[in-house]
């Protein structure tokens, strides 16, 4: 159960910190449950406090829901913004996007992807919703297009290329589990690894991410032994931390 009290914050900053934890509870229930399923008793009971309570941070579900959405695009477009300052080409710029964005997401929201249930929300929390996803989308569309023109990206339809990168880090929702014995960290690279290589011009002769082991005939684990260079004309590997 999320620890609710017992900090020595300020009153402005222990605010904050409930609120984010009202929005990663409800965002695990959202995505469990379905907004239609989940209420506002079930995010309450999980951090032990009263319906009363929560109500101090939010107006009610479609507010709650709201908050979800727009930390999980603030969270994708802080990726975003990493990834461009990496001064890397479009296609790391799409790695370390789509690494950090899984990574935080999980980190953060307990949720391994965006939530999709935005027809869910009133009219204009929808249409706010649907602006700032646009907005993300429209970054890696971007820097799809600069891949293709530093030759480290194949050339085709961008907004396609983007649908087909975000759906494989949502699908993630559907089987992961937080008492798993895969890190965020390790997911993340494991996964982007693998849905980064269908657009690499020049992709990597094997996975190299922690996560992509092979099984010798003794049942032992060895590392694929491969060049660590990533494909041409890209610029960094992402984070990586040691295993």
């Amino acid at each position: 159960m999320t620890k609710w009290a017992g900090t020595e914050l300020s009153a402005e900053k222990q605010k904050e910190r409930k609120r984010k934890l009202i929005i990663r509870e409800a965002a695990t229930i959202f995505n469990r449950r379905g907004s239609q399923g989940a209420t506002l008793e079930e995010v309450a009971t999980q951090l032990n406090i009263s319906k009363a309570a929560l109500y101090r941070y939010v107006d009610n579900k479609n507010d709650l829901l709201l908050a979800c959405h727009q930390e999980a695009v603030r969270l994708a477009m802080k990726a975003a913004d990493s990834a461009e300052r990496s001064g890397g080409s479009g296609w790391t710029k799409i790695r370390l996007t789509l690494q950090r964005h899984l990574e935080d997401m999980i980190e953060s929201l307990g949720v391994p992807t965006m939530l999709l249930e935005e027809n869910s929300l009133d009219a204009k929390s929808m249409d706010m919703v649907l602006r700032m996803r646009d907005a993300y989308e429209g970054r890696l569309r971007q820097f799809y297009r600069q891949g293709v023109a530093d030759g480290s990206i194949l050339p085709g339809d961008a907004k396609l290329a983007v649908f087909a990168l975000l759906g494989a880090l949502n699908w993630t929702a559907k089987w992961y589990r937080a008492d798993g014995p895969w890190k965020p960290d390790e997911i993340a690279e494991a996964i982007v690894e693998i849905v980064t290589r269908g657009i690499a011009r020049h992709p990597q002769e094997a996975f190299l991410g922690r996560l992509h082991t092979i099984s010798s005939n003794d049942g032992s684990i060895a590392r694929a032994k491969a060049s660590r260079s990533a494909p041409r004309g890209a610029k960094g590997t992402g984070r990586r931390s040691t295993p």
